[in-house]
């Protein structure tokens, strides 16, 4: 899953997280003294654009000019198509422009990170996002200790089963299929995730090893769990 062509040690602030791998989501700016200013807002409307206004919104909260940005980082999923789509298009945007370091962060650890009540856990844990026909896209983290980051085990993937292995708990939204998220051994809590784009920034500013960074924008890529439909009808057309 990795793809990085650029050291994580590059990763500097000033740094804009932006976070739409869900219908809601929002932006944050972490500047170069290390505080933090965030804006809200909603992806996919087809009334009006949300997001280009709440980037601008939060620079403009925090003084910053886009071409001051060292590092974009955004959360690439899995999640809905047309949000991934919208917020990793704007970031490759603005850190074409800016000269900055692009940053992807796989969903999963964004929701780890900004979960609560997983502040004060430890050990290993499972996230589930739902797919398509019943299945989930399950990926497997860790961490010995607080002051760690959540680290990513082993290969994420499509599951079609729950998982008997044990684990401290279990991230699911309401649309991930519930024999999936039981469990015949285990009954781990069942948290809901949170996903935050402070929790974007602050994992980005890590510098895990999970992160997926790039100097080209262009190379930054969003997790899909299965092909999307758009690009299976058009690989699928007739010839001409």
């Amino acid at each position: 899953m990795k793809r990085t062509d650029f050291a994580p040690s590059t990763i500097e602030s000033p740094l804009l997280a932006i976070e739409l791998s869900q219908r809601s989501g929002g932006a944050a700016v972490i500047d170069a003294a290390g505080d933090v200013h965030t804006v809200g807002f909603e992806g996919g409307r087809r009334d009006r654009d949300d997001v280009l206004p709440g980037i601008h919104a939060v620079l403009a909260q925090a003084g910053i000019a886009a071409s001051a940005l060292r590092t974009v980082a955004v959360d690439v999923g899995p999640g809905g198509f047309t949000g991934l789509r919208i917020s990793i298009a704007a970031a490759q945007a603005i850190a074409e422009v800016a000269g900055a370091v692009v940053v992807g962060v796989p969903g999963a650890v964004v929701a780890a990170a900004g979960t609560p009540s997983l502040r004060e856990a430890t050990g290993e844990i499972i996230v589930l996002s739902a797919a398509k026909a019943g299945t989930a896209w399950r990926t497997r983290l860790g961490r010995e200790t607080t002051d760690r980051g959540w680290r990513i085990i082993g290969d994420p993937g499509i599951v079609d089963r729950a998982d008997d292995v044990g684990c401290a708990a279990v991230i699911a939204d309401e649309h991930v299929p519930s024999e999936l998220v039981r469990s015949a051994i285990f009954d781990p809590p069942i948290l809901a995730p949170s996903f935050e784009a402070t929790a974007v920034a602050r994992v980005a500013l890590d510098g895990g090893p999970d992160l997926l960074v790039h100097s080209d924008p262009a190379r930054l890529m969003p997790i899909y769990p299965r092909e999307p439909e758009a690009v299976r009808r058009w690989r699928e057309r007739p010839a001409r």
